[in-house]
């Protein structure tokens, strides 16, 4: 696999594009693993509605290492429970809108940084707002995630670009195509 990392203007997180729920990690608090495989989305799709609790404890039991986690509610009650089983957080999901005169992220954003610093927890960014694909975007796209990254710089997060159908990023070649004209820090 290669990478290419550029980092211009003293932009911090790395910014990836995520196609599969899968992880490198090296965390103090749990062993480096190379490539974690572990659930995505289970906080929708959990056809018995189970607690975070009841969550950890299926996934503990199943021999998974962590999870991943949709949206920025209940990360503390997450972590904790998590933590509990000793298992790990990988990721969490999280929007991203470049409507112009509207807020491009949740504003708790930064709040669950501090909450996960030192975790190595990545931010799946399903960025929307501009029809799919539309170059009208990058400009406004630069500056959003030049932003978030420098947020995330002491967490130890990084930030990966989510396609997803409907999106602005829509396609992996959205994802890999704008970062690479636009001077934001970039690994693919």
């Amino acid at each position: 696999m290669h990478h290419d990392q550029h980092n211009a203007g003293g932009t911090g997180a790395i910014v990836r594009i995520c196609g599969f729920a899968s992880s490198t990690h090296e965390s103090k608090a749990f062993e480096p693993t190379a490539h974690a495989f572990f659930p995505f989305c289970i906080d929708w799709h959990d056809a018995k509605k189970r607690s975070f609790a009841e969550q950890a404890a299926m996934l503990k039991e199943l021999g998974y290492e962590g999870v991943s986690h949709i949206w920025l509610d209940g990360i503390p009650e997450r972590l904790k429970t998590l933590d509990d089983a000793g298992l790990k957080l990988y990721q969490i999901t999280m929007t991203v809108d470049l409507t112009p005169g509207k807020p491009a992220y949740d504003s708790r954003f930064k709040d669950v940084l501090a909450l996960v610093k030192g975790r190595h927890v990545q931010f799946d960014l399903l960025v929307g707002g501009m029809k799919p694909s539309d170059p009208a975007g990058d400009e406004r796209a630069v500056r959003v995630l030049r932003q978030m990254s420098d947020l995330a710089r002491d967490s130890g997060s990084q930030l990966l670009l989510y396609p997803h159908v409907g999106n602005w990023i829509e396609r992996i070649e959205d994802a890999v195509a704008w970062p690479r004209k636009s001077i934001v820090p970039t690994s693919a």
